[in-house]
């Protein structure tokens, strides 16, 4: 292991940066579907020998530049093959868009690189061979994902403190901290290499933070272990769902001539009655996000239809789009979800709140349009962001907070929500994104949510993976990947509310500048003769 490590630390140029990409897009391999979480403890360590090469000999200035280029090499590796799967979407309509493809992956990677190569840069003036170098990186490393969750309206997906949320067990310290702290925690578990390898004389700190780390993770797994043995209350009023999974293709979805066949589809799948699923005991029919190709509101027929297929007492929520015109006589469309009772009568909707950028709407719309870039949204003029965050549910069903599609990969923004919500529904249509990772990470966010919340969760999605999550991220029933059909199942029932539910991101705010005082406190010890 030392030869390893000198190796490491005397590679330069071209071939230190190839081994830094090499390393990140391993460390990619820990996120969902395949959430192999232990390649990290070789990543990681890894990542931060190279860092000591790129350190090694330079003033802080050369080493500034130095660790950036290894930081974003490694951020690069595996943020292109976590996000690969973003490519798919330029192939729906391949004549228009496929050429944009790989500048697309690549700049999407390149530019989340950043924010990974300025965690890098701005630990160069504290680096040193001390073990405590470490902790100072999980600082920076834990404040820049903070800021990538945030800036830009965010994208807190994926990440190396996701990956300690692979497994079940593991996962269930979302419940206590939140994804945040993982980021926090991640790379101070996953440098275990690091300080047991330590040099001579950092020995001490070294096995004292190997203590630490060991003990952090046995913790997790306990309290995981413990949490998961808990049973899971029954709701005081059972409700009975039916997710509608249709498995329409994104390039037919909008198409005019395949309105009836898919709304056919739907209504079939809402009417499906079998011995194990019988109709009549369903409370809450669900369909994907956008499920309706047309304006509903707008088609009494189709209202009808809606209403002959419900039972009497029965509610359904599905996403449609809708349209408004404004004060100024413009035109603003929503992605939205409508409830509808058992006689077809919308009672209550929900604007989807945050839109994804470039996908829903322009930034910068004018200046995009002016050379010629459009997005990929089904409106041409791009969707209208909603104004108000509200819960949707009657007295039957209770207080459901509605998601549609990535705003379950917002935590703090969950929390914002009106409190005392009963459930989650999200729906989503992730047909975009084909038989590829991305479906498996949007289901991986919303079991971390409902861990956070203590909440079940219902998910429908147009292509799948819808599914029925428990209040603790367990899967109770799922339908797979490209398929059709219906899931017909009980809500469990809800926790009461978490620590994270509680405090939010205050939680990893307190472990982080508990980390800092640790770091400085340890750091001054061992400068004392």
């Amino acid at each position: 292991m030392a030869f390893l490590i000198s190796s490491l630390v005397l590679l330069d140029g071209w071939r230190r940066l190839l081994i830094a990409f090499v390393f990140g897009a391993l460390s990619s391999l820990a996120q969902a579907p395949l959430g192999w979480f232990p390649l990290l403890w070789v990543s990681i360590p890894m990542f931060i020998w190279l860092m000591d090469s790129a350190a090694l000999g330079k003033s802080p200035r050369q080493a500034f530049w130095s660790m950036v280029r290894v930081g974003w090499s490694f951020g690069l590796g595996f943020f292109l093959f976590t996000f690969y799967w973003i490519g798919a979407s330029f192939l729906v309509e391949a004549d228009t868009y496929g050429w944009m493809m790989p500048f697309a992956i690549f700049f999407f990677a390149a530019g989340l690189a950043l924010f990974w190569a300025l965690a890098a840069g701005l630990v160069a003036p504290v680096w040193s061979a001390s073990p405590l170098r470490v902790l100072w990186l999980a600082l920076s490393w834990s404040a820049m994902e903070w800021l990538r969750g945030t800036i830009f309206t965010g994208l807190p997906w994926g990440g190396i403190g996701q990956a300690l949320t692979s497994h079940a067990v593991t996962m269930q310290a979302l419940a206590l901290v939140g994804s945040q702290s993982m980021a926090l925690l991640a790379p101070i578990l996953f440098a275990l290499p690091v300080f047991v390898f330590s040099g001579p004389e950092h020995r001490k700190t070294g096995l004292s933070l190997t203590a630490i780390a060991v003990l952090l993770f046995a913790g997790q797994l306990v309290y995981g272990l413990q949490r998961l043995s808990q049973p899971v209350p029954t709701a005081d009023k059972p409700v009975v769902v039916r997710i509608i999974q249709p498995n329409i293709a994104q390039k037919e979805k909008w198409k005019p001539e395949n309105r009836s066949w898919i709304f056919s589809r739907l209504l079939a799948l809402t009417t499906l009655d079998q011995e194990s699923t019988p109709l009549e005991d369903v409370d809450l029919f669900v369909w994907p996000e956008t499920a309706v190709p047309f304006y509903l509101i707008e088609q009494p027929n189709g209202l009808t239809a809606i209403a002959e297929a419900l039972p009497d007492k029965a509610t359904l929520m599905t996403g449609a789009i809708r349209r408004e015109t404004n004060f100024t006589n413009e035109e603003q469309v929503y992605n939205s979800i409508y409830q509808m009772a058992g006689d077809g009568l919308i009672v209550a909707s929900y604007d989807k709140v945050h839109l994804v950028p470039f996908g829903e709407y322009l930034p910068m719309l004018d200046w995009l349009k002016a050379i010629g870039l459009g997005h990929l949204a089904e409106q041409a003029s791009g969707f209208t962001a909603g104004a108000k965050r509200k819960l949707l549910g009657d007295d039957k069903l209770g207080k459901i907070l509605p998601l549609i599609c990535y705003e379950i990969a917002f935590p703090s923004e969950i929390r914002s929500y009106p409190a005392g919500a009963d459930m989650i529904v999200n729906v989503t249509n992730d047909a975009w994104f084909g038989s590829t990772a991305g479906p498996w990470q949007h289901m991986h966010l919303a079991r971390m949510r409902a861990i956070e919340t203590g909440l079940p969760v219902i998910r429908a999605a147009n292509t799948g993976i819808s599914a029925v999550i428990d209040p603790m991220g367990r899967i109770v029933q799922k339908l797979d990947l490209q398929t059709d059909g219906i899931l017909q199942a009980t809500v469990p029932g809800a926790l009461p509310p978490t620590i994270y539910e509680k405090f939010g991101d205050q939680m990893f705010l307190f472990l982080w500048l508990l980390t800092v005082g640790f770091t400085l406190i340890n750091q001054r010890k061992s400068r004392i003769p």
